[in-house]
């Protein structure tokens, strides 16, 4: 049978992994290889697909990591800007992050002016700096201990006691330095000693403590932690919302508006001007309300209602979502 490639595709997708066509044909060298003159063809192609075979079209997409269908349609306009970007060295990161993350990049551009790009650009060098940091907070800890433990020893006159107690410390003090070392950022190689007498990662971990008290020391008020519902991250950092007191006054408490905010529904740069003053919230809640399609706020609703009837509680104290609320306007 034959399997149609696009001789567009097939020079986008070659061109991601920045090969040659030669490069290309030796990608595929095997049983089944296909040939530097079939490729030629193939990218030739004046009139639409060419007609490949099955295996040639199998093995090009495994060599370029597509699927065979991916090979039969001309690149998007998206694919081609991207292709040409990647000639100028810039790459792309897929990934999806959750409505609360989403919101929090938004939260840090309305709150101190940082665009949503530049933090994701310079996400990286905030990293190092916190580990950074988290390393060197840990070091004075270390050397305050160490401190204690030598002032301990010395109190206590060589009572053997004190040494021993002494003695458990310096070897804690000295796991904690090789940790360090290590750049051991979330305590996953301490010692069974350590697990044996309380230490619990699912509780806490170096890094998270760190970040808390750091946030504490420079009294961030428009940051705050949540360790309730578990880890953040699986590696554990801290659950954290950016800005809650600021998406509390703008929503009013009102959880449709809430969620058209996490859901991307409404966006805070575009909720209107004369809308932020004191006094306008019913207007404002309105507004980011609206933005939530009619039937999605509808199924919403539905939803709540279903919960609400299985576990036998009314919920209708102003956390449900609402049964007057405006029809759904367009995406913010």
């Amino acid at each position: 049978m034959a399997s149609p490639i696009h001789p567009e595709a097939l020079k986008a997708y070659r061109g991601r992994k920045q090969w040659t066509q030669r490069q290309l044909a030796d990608a595929t060298q095997g049983r089944n290889n296909v040939s530097l003159p079939t490729i030629k063809r193939i990218e030739a192609a004046k009139h639409g697909a060419y007609p490949a075979n099955d295996r040639v079209a199998g093995e090009l997409a495994k060599a370029l990591g597509v699927r065979i269908e991916d090979l039969s349609r001309p690149p998007s306009a998206a694919e081609d800007r991207e292709a040409s970007l990647r000639k100028f060295g810039y790459r792309p990161l897929r990934t999806m992050v959750d409505g609360e993350t989403a919101l929090a990049f938004h939260m840090v551009q309305h709150i101190y002016g940082i665009p949503i790009r530049s933090q994701i650009e310079m996400a990286p060098l905030f990293a190092a700096l916190l580990a950074e940091g988290s390393l060197a907070w840990r070091r004075k800890r270390v050397e305050a201990i160490e401190e204690a433990s030598a002032k301990l020893q010395e109190l206590g006159g060589g009572h053997c006691s004190f040494v021993r107690a002494a003695l458990h410390v310096d070897d804690g003090t000295a796991e904690e330095r090789h940790s360090i070392a290590k750049r051991d950022l979330f305590g996953v190689q301490a010692s069974e000693q350590a697990f044996d007498w309380g230490y619990d990662r699912s509780m806490n971990n170096p890094f998270a403590d760190y970040l808390e008290h750091f946030a504490s020391q420079a009294s961030m008020q428009t940051i705050t932690f949540d360790k309730e519902f578990g880890w953040k991250t699986s590696e554990g950092l801290s659950n954290y919302r950016i800005g809650a007191d600021i998406i509390e006054q703008l929503t009013g408490g009102d959880p449709d508006a809430e969620y058209a905010l996490l859901r991307g529904h409404a966006r805070l740069k575009d909720i209107p001007e004369e809308l932020l003053g004191d006094g306008r919230e019913p207007e404002r809640v309105a507004w980011i309300i609206a933005r939530i399609p009619a039937e999605e706020l509808a199924a919403r609703k539905a939803e709540f209602d279903e919960l609400s009837a299985l576990i036998n509680i009314d919920l209708s104290d102003g956390n449900a979502p609402s049964q007057d609320k405006p029809d759904g306007g367009h995406h913010a």
